[in-house]
């Protein structure tokens, strides 16, 4: 007992005549077709003013600062902050890290072979990497000698 193959007809292609062709590219205002030869249209964006109530821009919902606000994905971008951040603002002990960096960082700890001066976390790494590379431009004369 084996499979038959099933016979599948083709479907007869409706003819439509040139002129009914015709009529339907004129009235797609501009939208490109695979037969027609000249450029689209260019479409202008559609923006309406919007009319925002005097009472709602100057009454403020008032936001708790320990909610978390989602940046959402979809959309337009969100319009630049109010106020920049402040350099006093930013806390200086961090640091934005790539996560392929982190990544590497971290085979280079776990490959790493132990010893009392071999470091164990990320935050460690970084400070032995920036004393090292400090001394390195000490050495080469692009920083003054270490009192």
């Amino acid at each position: 007992m084996g499979f038959e193959k099933p016979q599948i007809t083709p479907r007869r292609r409706i003819e439509v005549p040139e002129e009914a062709r015709q009529q339907a590219r004129a009235g797609m205002g501009g939208e490109a077709t695979r037969t027609a030869t000249a450029p689209p249209a260019p479409v202008e964006p559609i923006a309406a003013p919007v009319a925002i109530p005097a009472a709602a821009v100057s009454a403020p919902v008032p936001v708790p600062a320990a909610a978390p606000v989602r940046a959402s994905t979809r959309g337009r971008k969100p319009a630049a902050a109010a106020e920049p951040v402040l350099e006093a603002e930013v806390p200086l002990h961090t640091v934005q890290i790539a996560k392929s960096v982190v990544q590497e960082i971290k085979m280079s700890l776990l490959l790493a072979s132990p010893g009392p001066e071999t470091p164990t976390t990320i935050k460690n790494y970084l400070e032995a990497a920036h004393r090292h590379y400090d001394a390195h431009l000490r050495k080469t004369g692009k920083l003054p000698p270490a009192k």
